[in-house]
């Protein structure tokens, strides 16, 4: 942690990076108290990247901020932020692609890919990752 934040990183001391994990233009990310990272994860960070507090990052989740422009001759780069909101659960091999915000306390299930923006409290899955439901947490 200490190397990622002498790179730029803005990383909260609480929070947890799975040794594993791939930050690639850390001084773009910024991650909040009591998050993590899991196992080999890549945080592509051209653009920024916002993690919230006590959001969990899966094992091999890719954050993804930038692309190509597939209309042009000369295939410009393309990047956009990525903004996860607090008390996310990120599962195992979720795809986030540029420009997009998951909203606070959203669950994205194994293996989704999210291309577009998610309302706070959703529950999203699939490849494109579509709305299940609403995440309803009860008291036990």
């Amino acid at each position: 942690m200490l190397l990622l934040k002498f790179f730029g990183a803005n990383v909260d001391w609480t929070s947890s990076i799975h040794p594993s994990a791939k930050i690639e233009y850390p001084w773009n990310l910024k991650i909040g108290p009591l998050s993590s990272l899991g196992e080999k994860s890549w945080i592509y960070a051209m653009a920024p990247i916002t993690i919230g507090e006590k959001t969990c990052i899966g094992k091999e989740a890719y954050l993804i901020t930038g692309s190509h422009n597939i209309s042009s001759n000369n295939f410009e780069l393309i990047t956009r932020p990525i903004n996860i909101g607090d008390c996310c659960w990120l599962t195992t091999g979720v795809t986030i692609l540029p420009g997009v915000e998951i909203g606070n306390y959203s669950v994205i299930a194994a293996n989704s890919t999210v291309t577009k923006s998610v309302d706070s409290w959703s529950v999203m899955g699939g490849n494109p990752a579509k709305f299940i439901k609403k995440r309803e947490i009860k008291n036990a």
